[in-house]
């Protein structure tokens, strides 16, 4: 009897209370900031533009791949109305996909993305999956609406917690320019006529001069010279440097149309007008002026015909530069101790174009001469053979075989540096060159020691 009657009591206890019911979507419960619907991208009003930056950090963690990102330059960065280098360009997020975890908010350095606490966040039905493809508009628009009143990150609540369990300062606060307060200043901004971004600093000069371009334009329209940007300079020295390996590959010499080209390239600096290749002999440079061991772009700049040879060949660029730093390191190295530096490594550093070489380096013997006519490569059938500072050339008929042919240029290269060697231990030995050394060095239009005919 008495459980019925208790019974009885919560049944017409019902009857008391009050309704529960909300006409939804008249009437919303209010959500807690911890709520999670799907991610969306925060707005900075401060500078009028997204706080994503395009940098895939948020795609690559995705469990389950649903987002895709594109970055690109900022123009406001040159404008100076943004701090921002890079700026999302694209953004999709499928909703279909997307199982809510939370992992790119976590992972995100730029407090770009955040899971939507609103209602907005829930409220996606749909007839067709399709629809649920958010592009960056969509993404951005509970930001850009001031909906997002409370953006919110779990980090952000637990250093704040740890801090306050240490008795600490509150940490700073996060999302600085894209709260709703931020957009209210950004919004009394436009009332007074003000730009919507605020202005960080100066507008970034052009970065070629002008006067520079106007210079050289007509000179350019007529063939005579042209003005490049840094990348096209870059782009046109790779092709020439290619074009040239593919001669090596062959075991065919390297034109000169082709060496002048690469020099040509190597010392055109960007916006400034120049010479057509080959109207400078050798480095590329007018008569008098003096260049230096290395490019605009910060790559080091070689002599005429060095640094020019295939992958793996002693004479390629790789190994040119190991032989030059290995110098120069050496260099910086006796000059520390106060020891005198021995002739061997001065003319290292002088034929492989240091400006560490004692005595000057080997532009200044250039410009002098008239913009390096006398460091060009040696024509074909030059019984010098390779001259100071030069690439080696094979005699006609010499190294024109295929790849594995005795007459092949890697074979013939071959013959020609073991009988050069074989010239060098002699004479460190005392002893004379045989006869067939001397002739197989002649022969392959090799260099000859020096005072030996």
């Amino acid at each position: 009897m008495k459980g019925i009657l208790k019974g009885l009591g919560v049944t017409f206890s019902t009857f008391l209370r009050k309704p529960v019911t909300i006409e939804y979507p008249d009437e919303r419960k209010v959500l807690p900031v911890r709520q999670r619907s799907f991610p969306v991208l925060t707005w900075d009003f401060d500078h009028d533009e997204p706080f994503c930056t395009g940098c895939n950090v948020c795609v690559r963690n995705c469990p389950v791949d649903c987002m895709t990102a594109v970055m690109k330059d900022n123009p406001k960065y040159a404008e100076g109305t943004s701090n921002r280098r890079k700026i999302v360009d694209k953004f999709w997020i499928d909703y279909a996909r997307c199982m809510r975890c939370n992992i790119c908010v976590e992972v995100c350095p730029f407090e770009a993305i955040v899971m939507d606490n609103t209602w907005a966040g829930h409220e996606h039905s749909v007839y067709d999956r399709r629809d649920l493809h958010m592009d960056i508009d969509e993404l951005t628009k509970v930001a850009r609406s001031g909906q997002l009143v409370h953006p919110f990150r779990p980090q952000d609540n637990i250093e704040a917690l740890e801090r306050k369990a240490k008795g600490e300062e509150p940490p700073p606060p996060s999302f600085v320019g894209g709260r709703p307060e931020d957009r209210q200043r950004q919004l009394e901004r436009i009332a007074r006529g003000e730009p919507a971004a605020i202005q960080e600093r100066e507008p970034e000069k052009p970065k070629a001069a002008a006067s520079a371009a106007a210079a050289g334009a007509a000179a350019a329209a007529a063939g005579e010279a042209e003005v490049l940007s840094e990348s096209k300079i870059r782009a046109k020295r790779m092709r020439a440097e290619r074009e040239a390996k593919a001669y090596l590959d062959r075991g065919e010499p390297v034109p000169q149309e082709i060496l002048d080209r690469i020099e040509y390239y190597k010392n055109l600096k960007p916006g400034q007008p120049a010479a057509a290749p080959g109207a400078a002999a050798g480095t590329g440079a007018a008569a008098g002026e003096v260049l230096s061991g290395t490019n605009p772009d910060g790559t080091m700049r070689f002599p005429p015909g060095i640094g020019i040879g295939p992958k793996g060949d002693p004479n390629s660029y790789e190994k040119v530069r190991a032989r030059r730093m290995r110098a120069e390191r050496q260099f910086k190295e006796l000059t520390e101790k106060g020891e005198p530096i021995p002739e061997e490594l001065a003319k290292t550093l002088y034929e492989l174009g240091s400006d560490l070489a004692p005595g000057g380096s080997i532009w200044q013997t250039l410009a002098a001469q008239g913009g390096g006519a006398a460091a060009a490569a040696p024509a074909a059938g030059s019984a010098a053979g390779a001259a100071k500072g030069a690439a080696w050339t094979p005699p006609p008929g010499v190294g024109t075989g295929p790849k594995g042919d005795p007459n092949s240029f890697e074979k013939v290269r071959a013959r020609r540096m073991r009988a050069e060697r074989r010239a060098r231990e002699a004479l460190a030995k005392g002893e004379p060159i045989p006869e067939d050394v001397i002739q197989t060095i002649k022969e392959l239009g090799g260099t000859l020691p020096e005072g030996v005919e």
